[in-house]
């Protein structure tokens, strides 16, 4: 009896654990719980689940594990931080699935994560009708004036899962025959991103309006990508003033990714449209490549870089619209690569190669491009890497056929090439046809001009099977269209489904010119501060407004509006119902610096790290030389290298400012080390090399309260020839 008491608290506790356990697998929906682990089929209780990510992206407030299991989260949604306006503050992942096989996850929304969800080696894992959009986002430091290196992405290595820098709404590694359908990824950086992953059907979804990717791939082959919007997948862009795209892309395929195929996708307005590179491996080795990709029947339009970009691989591109682009295809070191049956239209230069070989261009439409096809290879190209000794990269042995060139200014454009067969092209309206040198070696024209009619051969057509239910993808009639409206702010694009005021231009006498966009509704303005005069104070959607700007230094402008109309949901994911009020507010600071930048020069003996005070000796003495200006970027990019090395270089620059009275972001980017005072105060120091990444700018952020007069000092060094500098302050 004695051991029998002992035993009971056991007893009990045990049967509370297997009618816990029963009761999990009987009961039809459960609450979520942080820590939970889901090893059964189940159907999530229908809420909002507050989880606080952690500060590894390894733990999950949610994990799954198990084989042949469906959790059906029933529109639940999970969020993380609840500080929505701040994304690149998210951190942590949503869920984490772990282990098992032919695991179902559908009807889940995961928000304010660093990464929604994570799969690590599921076999068949099926992500279903879920949304992973507002998760994490860097706050972008480019301007509508200029832009700001350290905005820059690096995609070019993930052994180790460099890519989760950058979040992702989905995450996976080493998941094959995953079917990822249905789902919506808007308003973060990175979409869906798989590496090691084969033999997935990607389709039917919408990953649109993120700062960085729509789908990024790694060592992933035989994957289908078909019938998804991928639009407007960008940064890097400002409307006739730069075209950069900072390796964003709505499509990037990198390192040893073969025999995909991607079919019916819009990739419109996004850095490059597609973006394709051999991987470090093939620049090492000169091997392999990502190769024997089909991209069929796609649009790739109004990309502020390139359309289509394939370099170092084989590929095949076929029947794909490339309008409005810089470049409608870049294909550096393509070889064995077949571009047939494309409409290109408007592009600055449509194909454009250099270093290619065996390379045919058939049966293509170009409309009103300014150039239509440039070959060319540069024969003082440095052999110092081992793609160029290991690999045979003349420009040579091109078949150019059966194309129809019409308003074209500059049909070809080739020089340092040889081989080259131009056969049976049609050519109507063109200013000058053919711009060639004397490099250009066994060159044949045979049956070109405005009387030829282009042979099509449909042996170029692939049989592309298809998905039952697969989704028109494209833009529909009335969407606006064109790289006028890749419209940036500091988080990202605009994506038309909420109010906002847009700076079209301020003329020389400061009238500002506005256009106010948005879904049908009505506006007023609330406020004005630091601009007069609006031409109208309120109407309905779309609208033109213009105000006079304030010539005072101490203005900043403050424009506040009220919108009532359809529901709409904010940048950040709040939902506005319909007919309540809006607030959104048009915000400009333009601080009048008077930079003087003395320029040093520094060695061993007073090296910035490790002879500080040697260093500061330098740098209190007398300059190399001083440069002036408004802009520091640009004071910096007119000094850099002119009359001074390039190398072991050291500004220190300095600049009064009248500001008023507020909490400011002040930002720095450089190329190495930077430290920021403000009124000789060390308010940023990123000053040890050490903890630098090599493939990528760096920029520190710090929030200070100012008003009126201070003085900013900006000290920077470097010891490699690239350098940048930039400085962002914001009045929150």
């Amino acid at each position: 009896m004695k051991y029998l008491k002992n035993s009971l608290p056991l007893l009990f506790l045990l049967c509370c654990v297997s009618a816990a356990r029963l009761s999990f697998a009987q009961t039809k929906t459960v609450s979520l719980v942080k820590g939970m682990v889901i090893r059964q089929s189940v159907t999530i209780k229908n809420k909002t689940y507050h989880f606080e990510g952690a500060d590894s992206l390894s733990v999950a407030p949610v994990i799954i594990e198990g084989d042949n299991i469906t959790v059906n989260f029933n529109g639940a949604v999970i969020e993380g931080s609840a500080d929505y306006e701040n994304p690149d503050k998210f951190k942590g992942t949503g869920i984490i699935i772990k282990s098992g096989k032919n695991i179902t996850i559908n009807n889940l929304t995961i928000k304010g994560f660093k990464v929604g969800l994570m799969a690590l080696g599921i076999n068949a894992l099926h992500i279903i009708n879920s949304d992973f959009s507002y998760n994490y986002k860097q706050h972008l430091n480019s301007t509508r004036d200029r832009e700001d290196l350290a905005d820059w992405q690096s995609y070019h290595h993930n052994e180790h899962d460099e890519w989760l820098r950058y979040g992702a709404g989905i995450y996976l590694r080493n998941c094959n025959n995953a079917d990822i359908h249905g789902n919506i990824i808007t308003e973060g950086q990175c979409g869906l991103m798989v590496t090691s992953c084969n033999d997935a059907r990607i389709y039917n979804n919408n990953f649109s309006f993120n700062s960085g990717l729509g789908i990024g791939m790694y060592r992933s082959s035989r994957n289908n990508v078909m019938y998804n919007k991928l639009d407007w997948n960008v940064r890097g862009y400002s409307d006739g003033v730069y075209y950069r795209g900072q390796d964003s892309a709505g499509i990037l395929v990198f390192e040893q990714c073969n025999d995909n195929i991607f079919a019916y996708n819009s990739v419109t307005h996004s850095g490059d449209g597609f973006f394709l590179w051999a991987g470090q491996t093939s620049m090492d080795t000169g091997e392999g490549g990502c190769n024997d990709n089909l991209l069929f029947s796609n649009n790739f339009s109004y990309a502020p870089t390139n359309g289509i970009e394939l370099t170092f691989s084989r590929n095949k591109i076929i029947h794909n619209i490339v309008h409005d682009c810089w470049h409608g295809i870049w294909g550096g070191f393509s070889y064995n690569t077949v571009i047939t049956n494309n409409d290109f239209g408007g592009n600055m230069s449509t194909i454009a190669i250099e270093h290619g070989r065996d390379n045919i261009i058939a049966q293509n439409s170009f409309n009103g491009d300014k150039v239509g096809i440039e070959l060319w290879s540069n024969p003082k190209m440095a052999k110092s890497y081992s793609y160029v000794q290991k690999k045979d990269t003349r420009s040579m042995n091109y078949d150019i056929s059966n194309n129809a060139f019409s308003n074209v200014k500059n049909v070809f454009n080739i020089n340092n090439t040889s081989q080259v067969n131009i056969a049976n092209n049609k050519i109507t309206g063109s200013v000058m046809q053919q711009k060639l040198d004397t490099t250009v070696k066994e060159l044949v024209f045979n049956n070109v001009g405005d009387g030829i009619k282009p042979v099509i051969d449909s042996g170029y057509f692939p049989r592309v099977n298809g998905i039952a239910g697969g989704q028109n993808a494209m833009l529909p009639a009335g969407h606006p269209k064109g790289r006028k409206y890749i419209m940036m702010d500091q988080w990202g694009p605009y994506n038309f489904k909420y109010p906002m005021l847009w700076l079209t231009k301020t003329d020389s006498a400061g009238k500002m010119y506005f256009d106010l966009m948005g879904p049908n509704g009505k506006w007023k303005i609330v406020n004005i501060k630091g601009a007069s005069g609006p031409s109208v104070s309120s109407g309905i959607f779309p609208a033109q407004l213009i105000v006079q700007k304030n010539n005072s230094a101490l203005d900043d402008i403050d424009i506040e509006m009220e919108y009532k109309g359809e529901a709409i949901a904010s940048p950040f994911g709040v939902k506005n119902k319909a007919g309540s009020p809006y607030f959104f507010h048009y915000r400009e600071l333009d601080i009048p610096y008077k930079w003087q930048m003395k320029w040093f020069i520094f060695d061993e003996k007073n090296d910035p790290v490790k002879h500080p005070e040697q260093f500061k000796s330098l740098i209190s003495g007398t300059p190399v030389k001083t440069t002036e200006g408004r802009e520091i970027g640009n004071v910096f990019g007119k000094g850099f290298g002119k009359n001074i090395a390039r190398k072991r270089v050291a500004t220190v620059s300095t600049s009064e400012v009248d500001v008023p009275d507020g909490v400011y972001r002040i930002g720095i980017s450089a190329s190495e080390i930077v430290k920021l005072y403000v009124d000789d105060k060390l308010i940023i120091e990123n000053w040890d090399p050490a903890k630098l990444k090599n493939d990528e700018d760096n920029h520190k952020d710090a929030f200070i309260k100012l008003n009126g007069r201070h003085t900013i000092r900006i000290e920077q060094a470097q010891y490699d020839d690239y350098g940048m500098l930039n400085l962002v302050v914001e009045k929150q």
